[in-house]
C-alpha cells in the first residue's frame, strides 16, 4: 500500500534545485513527510500551528451535537481520576483535554473492583477494543451530559491525534504564488530543496483492498431489533407504592446479589519448551555388608573347692535340717493354689449407687439448652457432632422440616432462607460463637478425626462441602475469656468490630453437582487414617497418617468415596479456571477442587430380587479410627519398629476389611462387599450382590452403629422396634425389641458402659436399655422434650457423661448421664460377651429346632397318610418304583391315543 501511494508523491526535488555561490558544493535531501521531521526542520512557528489544529479538531468535537463513531460519554468520580492520573482541571484540563491509558489497566480496574468500578458499564466494548491504549477526553462543560468521553474507535482516535488540515482552493494558489517567490530567492543564492506538506490525494485502487477486506470484519446477518410495547392508557396513569414481601406476589422474584467474577482476559497462545525429565525418580540405600564368620562360645561348670563342699554338704550342713520342714512347705503351696491371696478385694466391691439407689440419681438433670431464634427457628436439627479436640464446643446442623410435596410448594422461601451449622460452646449458651454457612440444607456432618478445622458435609441436593474453621480455632478455645473481657466494656474504643456479631465462615469448595449424589446424603464417614482406597477399591495402606478421604450415602442407591486431596494430573488442570481469584474471606485449602470435585470410586447396591435396588441411609464398615495419641506417647518406640514407607508408591494393606453394613430405607439390613468384581452376565466390573440382605424393622433405619467395645456387635435403630445383630450370623438378629408405642428416631451406644444403649422417641421421650438387667423393657424412660426427638449424642465431660438431644423445633438440650448409667461395673465387658454368646447359641439352636419340626411334620403328614390308605404301608424298592414309572407312562399314552382321535386326528383302524 505504500508502494501505491509513493507513486502518486509529485517530484519536488527536480522542480526546487539551483547552484550554490562558487566555494561551496551542491547537496540534495530527499522530501520525507512525517510529523517529527517537519517540525525539526520548521521553526516553533510550525509546531504552534499543529497544536492550533489538534485543538480546533477537539473544538470541532465539542462543536457538533453528534458524537464521532466509537466515542461513548462515561462518567469518572474522583477515585477513578485519582487512579489513572486524570483529575480534572488539575492533571488534565479544558485545554488539554486528552489523555491515552492502558487497556490492561482498565480491564485490572474493573477485575478487582468490578461492579464499584465506572469503566464496568463499558466491560465489553474495552474487552473487545483492538488497541492498547485507550484516548480518554475532559467534557468540562457536560456537553455530552458525561464528565468524561471513552474513544473506543482506532479511526477516531486517530483522526482526534492526527488531524489532517484540509485547505481551500484559494489558499492553495496563494500558498503555491509564496512558495515560488521563495525558490525564486533561494535559487538565486542556494540550490537547498525546500519541503512543503503533503496535500491530500485520491487513493488509487490497485489491488490492495482484498487484503484490507480479508483482515476486516463485517456482519454475516442482519441486528436483531426488539419492541417493547404497551397499552395507551397505561402512560401517565396515577400509581401507588407500598411494601409488599417478594414471596407473596407471583410476578415477582427476588434474585440474591451474587458478586461479579473477573472476566477472562483473552492471552495470545504462546510456544514454551520444556525439558524431557523424569516425574517421579527412586533411591534406595541400604547398611554395609560384612562376610560372615563362624563363630563359637564354650562354658565350663562352676564347681566349688573341696573345703566348700564339706561345708554344705556334710553331715553338720545346715541343709541337713531343711528336710524336717518339708511338710510345711508342702502345706503352704496347697493353700495357695486353693486360694489366691494376691487378689485385690477391693476391685470386686460396689463402685456405683447400684445397690442403694434413689429416685433423684436416677434421672436425667438438664445441663444447657441452645435455642437460636434466627439461625434453628422453625427447622429441625438433623445432625449433631463433638468437637474431638476443643472440650466444650457441640456443633449442630438444621434443615426443613418439610416433605418433598412442602419442599415444592415453597421452594421460593426454602431457596432464599440461609442454612447453617451451628457451634456452640458451654461457656456462652445463649449466642453462637461460629456460623458455618452453606449452600443448601445439611444433613449430616462430620470434623475430620486428625485435622479438626477441616468439615466435611452432605447436603439435601446430593453435593459434598468442605468448610476450613481454622482461623476460628483460637476463638472457640478463648471463649470464656472473651466472656470475661466482653463483661468490661471500655469508655473509649478505637476497635470497631462488634463483640456481638457472630462470625461467619463460608464453605472452600462444593462438589460437581452433576457426579454426587442425585438426592439427599444421610450419613458420612472419615475413612481411618491407617487405610486409604483407590479408584479399583482395593485397600492401601496410608502412610501420612491423615484423614483423607471420606464416604457418603444417599437415597440414589449408591455408596461414594471422595477424596480431599486435588487430582494433579495433567488431564484434571483447568488453566483458566485456576486462574479465577476467590472471594477475599474464603479460604483457599481446597480452591482447586471447587465445582470440580468428583468421586473417587463408587458402590452401587444392588438387590437379589426384581423391585428396585437399595436406598442406604446408614451404614458401618469394620475399620475404625483409632487413637493416634496412644501412639505419639510412644513415638521413639514406634519409629524404631522398621524402616519408613515410600510414600511415592502404597503399599496394600493386609487384612483390611473391605466389608460393611447398610441400612435402608425400607427397613432392610444389608452386608456387601465394596470390592468390585466382574460380572458373569455382562462381563464388567461392578459392586457385587449383597451376602445377605434382612427385611428386619418396619421403616426407614435411622441409626446403625458397632459397639465400642464390641466391634462385632451391631445395634440397628428403624421403625418402631430396634435389633441387636452379631456380624456372621445371617440366620437373624440375636436380640430384638417388641413394638414400641411410639416410633424410634434415633440411638447410640453408652461410650463408657458396654451394654448400655439410648432410644430416641417421636415422642419426646428417651429411652435407656441395659441388655445384663432387662432385655424385654427399657431400665429406665424419660421424657426430655414435648416435642419429637430427631438425634442424640453422647460425650464425656469432665468427669460428666453428656448426652445432646435435638428435636423438631431447632432446640439442643444437653442432660447429665446418671452415674450409674456411665460407670462401668465389675467384669461388665466379659459378661456382655458372654451375653452375646450365648445369644448366638440360642439362635443355633433355634435354627436346629426349626429344621426339626420341619421333619417332624414332614414325617407326620406321611403317616397321617398311611393311616388313611392314601400312601402304601411301605418302602418300594427301585424295581418296583421303576415297574409304576412304567404302567404310568402306558396309561399316559393310553389317554392321549384318546384324546388325539376325538379330535380327529387320528383315524380309527378297522
Amino acid at each position: 500500500m505504500m508502494t501505491e501511494e509513493s507513486n502518486d508523491l509529485p517530484d519536488e526535488n527536480s522542480k526546487h534545485s539551483a547552484k550554490l555561490p562558487s566555494g561551496k558544493r551542491s547537496s540534495r535531501i530527499r522530501n520525507v513527510d512525517t510529523p517529527k521531521l517537519r517540525m525539526t526542520m520548521s521553526t516553533g512557528h510550525e509546531s504552534h500551528e499543529t497544536q492550533g489544529q489538534l485543538k480546533s479538531d477537539i473544538a470541532n468535537i465539542f462543536a457538533s451535537d453528534v458524537l464521532p463513531e466509537g466515542c461513548v460519554p462515561i462518567f469518572l468520580s474522583k477515585p477513578t481520576q485519582q487512579i489513572f492520573n486524570i483529575v480534572a482541571d488539575e492533571q488534565i484540563t479544558q485545554s488539554k483535554p486528552t489523555a491515552l491509558v492502558q487497556k490492561t489497566d482498565l480491564l485490572k480496574d474493573i477485575q478487582l473492583r468490578a461492579a464499584v468500578s465506572d469503566f464496568s458499564v463499558q466491560k465489553t466494548a474495552i474487552n473487545n477494543y483492538p488497541g492498547t491504549e485507550i484516548l480518554i477526553m475532559y467534557d468540562a462543560e457536560y456537553k455530552f451530559g458525561e464528565n468524561y468521553i471513552l474513544v473506543l474507535s482506532e479511526n477516531s482516535k486517530h483522526s482526534i491525534l492526527n488531524p489532517v488540515e484540509e485547505k481551500s482552493e484559494e489558499q492553495t494558489e496563494v500558498e503555491d504564488e509564496e512558495e515560488e517567490e521563495e525558490d525564486t530567492v533561494e535559487e538565486e543564492s542556494d540550490s537547498v530543496t525546500v519541503f512543503r506538506p503533503l496535500v491530500r490525494r485520491p487513493w488509487i485502487n490497485l489491488g490492495s483492498d482484498k487484503e484490507v477486506m480479508e483482515l476486516s470484519v463485517s456482519e454475516t446477518r442482519p441486528k436483531v431489533f426488539t419492541i417493547y410495547q404497551r397499552p395507551r392508557r397505561e402512560f401517565g396513569a396515577p400509581v401507588s407504592f407500598h411494601d409488599c414481601d417478594a414471596t407473596e406476589k407471583a410476578n415477582s422474584s427476588l434474585i440474591s446479589s451474587v458478586s461479579d467474577r473477573p472476566s477472562e482476559i483473552p492471552i495470545t497462545e504462546l510456544d514454551k519448551s520444556v525439558s524431557n525429565a523424569q516425574l517421579i525418580c527412586e533411591r534406595g540405600t541400604n547398611t554395609d555388608w560384612k562376610y560372615p564368620r563362624n563363630a563359637f562360645t564354650q562354658y565350663f561348670p562352676r564347681l566349688l573347692p573341696q573345703e566348700e563342699f564339706h561345708i554344705f554338704f556334710g553331715p553338720d550342713s545346715p541343709l541337713q535340717d531343711l528336710g524336717k520342714y518339708f511338710p510345711l512347705f508342702e502345706q503352704g503351696l496347697l493353700e495357695n493354689m486353693m486360694y489366691d491371696f494376691l487378689a485385690n478385694d477391693f476391685e470386686n466391691l460396689a463402685v456405683g449407687d447400684e445397690t442403694y439407689d434413689t429416685r433423684a440419681d436416677n434421672t436425667f438433670k438438664e445441663f444447657l439448652s441452645f435455642t437460636d431464634l434466627k439461625f434453628s427457628k422453625d427447622k429441625a436439627v438433623t445432625c449433631i457432632q463433638w468437637h474431638p479436640t476443643i472440650k466444650g464446643i457441640v456443633a449442630m446442623s438444621v434443615g426443613e422440616r418439610h416433605n418433598y410435596d412442602q419442599r415444592c410448594d415453597q421452594s421460593s422461601r426454602v431457596l432464599l432462607t440461609p442454612t447453617h451449622i451451628i457451634l456452640w460452646s458451654f461457656a456462652d449458651p445463649i449466642q453462637p460463637q461460629l456460623l458455618l454457612e452453606a449452600p443448601e440444607d445439611i444433613m449430616c456432618f462430620q470434623f475430620n478425626p486428625t485435622d479438626p478445622h477441616i468439615v466435611a458435609g452432605g447436603c439435601f441436593n446430593g453435593t459434598v462441602v468442605l468448610w476450613d474453621i481454622e482461623r476460628h480455632l483460637e476463638d472457640l478455645r478463648t471463649v470464656k475469656a472473651r466472656m470475661k473481657a466482653k463483661n468490661k466494656t471500655p469508655l473509649f474504643s478505637f476497635d470497631d468490630t462488634d463483640p456481638n456479631r457472630v462470625p461467619i465462615s463460608p464453605y472452600c469448595c462444593v462438589s460437581n453437582i452433576e457426579a454426587s449424589h442425585t438426592s439427599a446424603i444421610l450419613d458420612m464417614i472419615w475413612m481411618p487414617d491407617h487405610v486409604e482406597v483407590n479408584r479399583l477399591g482395593y485397600c492401601l495402606e496410608n502412610t501420612s497418617l491423615k484423614c483423607v478421604q471420606l464416604i457418603t450415602c444417599g437415597l440414589n442407591n449408591e455408596l461414594l468415596f471422595w477424596d480431599i486431596r486435588p487430582d494433579r494430573s495433567p488431564l484434571a488442570v483447568d488453566k483458566n479456571r485456576d486462574t479465577i481469584m476467590p472471594p477475599r474471606n474464603v479460604p483457599q485449602t481446597f480452591l482447586a477442587l471447587d465445582m470440580k470435585w468428583k468421586p473417587l470410586f463408587r458402590v452401587h447396591l444392588f438387590k437379589t430380587e426384581p423391585g428396585g435396588d437399595h436406598a442406604p441411609t446408614r451404614f458401618c464398615m469394620r475399620e475404625v479410627q483409632g487413637d493416634r495419641r496412644l501412639l505419639a506417647a510412644n513415638a521413639d518406640d514406634r519409629n524404631n519398629l522398621g524402616p519408613k514407607t515410600s510414600t511415592i508408591k502404597t503399599k496394600p494393606l493386609q487384612g483390611a476389611s473391605t466389608m460393611f453394613y447398610v441400612g435402608t430405607e425400607d427397613g432392610d439390613l444389608v452386608y456387601v462387599d465394596w470390592m468390585p468384581q466382574k460380572d458373569q452376565d455382562t462381563g464388567k466390573m461392578q459392586t457385587p450382590k449383597p451376602d445377605f440382605y434382612a427385611p428386619q424393622h418396619d421403616g426407614p433405619i435411622s441409626y446403625l452403629a458397632r459397639s465400642p467395645f464390641e466391634p462385632s456387635v451391631l445395634l440397628v435403630v428403624g421403625g418402631w422396634t430396634w435389633s441387636i445383630w452379631k456380624e456372621g450370623v445371617h440366620s437373624g438378629p440375636i436380640i430384638e425389641s417388641g413394638h414400641a408405642q411410639k416410633p424410634l428416631t434415633g440411638g447410640s451406644w453408652s461410650p463408657t458402659r458396654p451394654s448400655v444403649f439410648f432410644i430416641s422417641r417421636a415422642d419426646g421421650g428417651l429411652e435407656v436399655w441395659d441388655l445384663l438387667d432387662k432385655t424385654h423393657e427399657p431400665v429406665m424412660f424419660q421424657s426430655v422434650s414435648a416435642n419429637a426427638l430427631t438425634k442424640i449424642s453422647l460425650c464425656n465431660f469432665s468427669r460428666r457423661q453428656i448426652i445432646a438431644v435435638g428435636d423438631i423445633q431447632g432446640a439442643l438440650q444437653l442432660f447429665v448421664v446418671p452415674r450409674r448409667l456411665k460407670t462401668m461395673l465389675a467384669e461388665e465387658l466379659n459378661n456382655f460377651n458372654a451375653c452375646i454368646d450365648r445369644e448366638v447359641k440360642r439362635r443355633e439352636f433355634v435354627l436346629m429346632r426349626w429344621g426339626l419340626r420341619e421333619q417332624e411334620k414332614v414325617e407326620q403328614e406321611a403317616e397321617n397318610k398311611r393311616r388313611a390308605g392314601v400312601a402304601p404301608a411301605v418302602t418300594l424298592t427301585e424295581d418296583e418304583l421303576l415297574q409304576k414309572e412304567a404302567l404310568e407312562y402306558e396309561d399316559y399314552l393310553k389317554n392321549e391315543h384318546a384324546f388325539l382321535r376325538q379330535l380327529g386326528m387320528i383315524e380309527e383302524e378297522e
